[in-house]
């Protein structure tokens, strides 16, 4: 039974040229030949290790930008404090800093007691 995982195929594919060595005398193929099954096991072992290769190299990037993610997080979390610290939360020069003021967010959730509730 052929299955289609590399592994099994470059094992199978190996012992099939183990096997026309062996029996080089009685049986020549001529199409696929063993120099076919042998440049196939070859360039399968190769596109193999290049995905192996890939796959860590892709790894180790997601890794990378979920670092780098969570420093600019940390990074935005800390200026944002600054910033409020330094002007306050009602100061309407932190909307330039992409941040909303206290009244912005008390309008936004309907909980500013100055604005009466909409009737409907």
């Amino acid at each position: 039974m052929i299955k289609p995982k590399p592994a099994l195929l470059i094992a199978q594919l190996q012992m099939m040229s183990a096997a026309l060595t062996k029996y080089a005398e009685q049986y020549v193929p001529v199409s696929p030949s063993k120099a076919d099954i042998e440049a196939c096991a070859a360039e399968l072992m190769n596109a193999l290790q290049v995905q192996v290769q890939t796959a860590g190299v892709a790894e180790k990037a997601t890794k990378d930008l979920y670092a780098t993610r969570d420093k600019a997080i940390d990074l935005l979390r800390r200026m944002r404090d600054a910033v409020y610290a330094h002007f306050g939360k009602s100061d309407p020069r932190i909307v330039e800093f992409g941040l909303d003021t206290l009244k912005n967010r008390r309008n936004r959730n309907g909980n500013d007691s100055a604005t009466p509730p909409a009737e409907g």
